[in-house]
């Protein structure tokens, strides 16, 4: 695995497809609950679950619900960073031998879905409300989510 990430590893144990959620952070709100919710139903299906993203307070209960965590600089919207990413998340990937991408927010989707084509692997979203497609900047960036 590269050196800027670390894999906490959770306890459960699988025989399945591995499915990677990448989202910014592990803090409190709708995507975190819902990726925390996702990855107690992965790990109990007998698959893998592991989420990548910069960390927070959610960290522990993915972990206790048997998936693993994945520390990268996700939150970010700096197009330098979001590029980078994509090396980031290719590495992951490859490493942890990743079946499917699930991206959960516009920044890391970027990065998830170009480190989905570049290693082959299916990528799929999930947003959590409307995005304001109010000009053609906010439209593509919005994109990545439909």
């Amino acid at each position: 695995m590269e050196p800027e990430s670390s894999t906490e590893q959770g306890s459960a144990k699988h025989d399945g497809p591995t499915v990677l959620q990448v989202l910014p952070a592990l803090d409190a709100g709708g995507v975190e609950r819902s990726a925390t919710d996702v990855s107690a139903s992965v790990v109990a299906a007998g698959w893998r679950s592991l989420v990548a993203s910069r960390g927070g307070a959610k960290e522990r209960e993915i972990i206790r619900a048997g998936a693993e965590v994945a520390t990268l600089p996700l939150a970010s919207k700096n197009p330098f960073v979001i590029r980078a990413n994509i090396d980031r998340l290719v590495a992951l990937i490859e490493a942890e031998n990743v079946d499917l991408v699930h991206a959960r927010s516009r920044a890391p989707a970027w990065s998830a879905f170009y480190a989905a084509q570049r290693t082959g692997r299916p990528f799929v979203t999930t947003f959590h409300g409307t995005y304001n497609f109010t000009n053609f900047l906010k439209r593509k960036y919005n994109s990545i989510m439909a």
